[in-house]
């Protein structure tokens, strides 16, 4: 995979973990009127709209399924998990980290050129 591609990836992956992360704040707002109204629910859904024309752009020119999609998950684990961790003050175990080590020397693995 191209360091473009990578890159590029990447940065789809963040959008939509930063939307998420905009999705909760606009949730502590409070209440489903005032969360769908907030300028965070309209960031986060454009966020979201740059990563599905990133992934419709992947999947045109050949990307493989099984390996955009499982470092897609990995990077978003690791971002969600730093925001939830760092942002809101959430705890992660240690089996949790040994989890997400894993999961990403996995994702490192499978891109390795035999």
């Amino acid at each position: 995979m191209k360091l473009i591609h990578i890159t590029l990836m990447v940065l789809a992956v963040i959008a939509v973990a930063v939307g998420d992360v905009f999705l909760k704040k606009a949730a502590l707002a409070g209440g489903f009127t005032r969360a769908m109204t907030s300028p965070w629910m309209a960031a986060a859904i454009v966020l979201y709209l740059y990563q599905i024309i990133f992934f419709t752009y992947a999947f045109l020119t050949g990307w493989q399924l099984s390996v955009i999609g499982s470092m897609q998950t990995v990077l978003y684990a690791l971002i969600i998990l730093g925001a939830g961790v760092l942002y809101f003050n959430e705890s992660l175990s240690l089996g949790q980290g040994i989890g997400v080590a894993m999961a990403f020397a996995g994702v490192m693995l499978m891109n390795m050129e035999a």
